[in-house]
């Protein structure tokens, strides 16, 4: 009986991370109080922005912060799909072969590639596992209609 109680353990700690609809949702109120800067390792780096990559952490600090003091915000957001990274979902960000390197560098099993519908357009998110209770973000794209 042990046994397979063990099996059953260790298989789920190798499962890929699933990011939740309440944790993204709780991360796009961090983002709409311009607070994700505040929660060091958050924003992770190198991070892909529409169709560019950022390696600097001054320059994903800087973005957040400009989008802040913009106004920014994704007003009623409402999660439509969460995906693990396939061979594919650089495509949503960019077809290119700097954004498909982006992501078979920087991407893994516990990445997801979030889909995200708002008063402002439809956003894609590369989340990763979370970290003080918030997805980490690895990139934004959006937003397109």
């Amino acid at each position: 009986m042990i046994i397979p109680l063990l099996v059953l353990l260790f298989s789920c700690a190798s499962a890929p991370y699933t990011q939740t609809d309440k944790g993204v949702l709780k991360l796009v109120d961090l983002i709409n109080e311009g607070q994700v800067t505040e929660v060091e390792g958050l924003a992770q780096v190198p991070f892909a922005l529409d169709t560019e990559t950022l390696y600097l952490e001054s320059d994903v600090a800087t973005y957040w912060n400009n989008l802040h003091e913009a106004g920014f915000t994704m007003t009623g957001p409402r999660v439509e799909s969460v995906e693990h990274v396939s061979d594919n979902s650089w495509q949503a960000f960019a077809d290119s072969y700097d954004m498909k390197n982006f992501f078979a560098r920087y991407t893994g099993e516990d990445t997801s590639l979030v889909t995200l519908k708002t008063g402002e357009g439809t956003f894609y998110l590369l989340l990763e596992r979370a970290l003080r209770g918030y997805p980490r973000i690895r990139g934004i794209k959006g937003p397109v209609q």
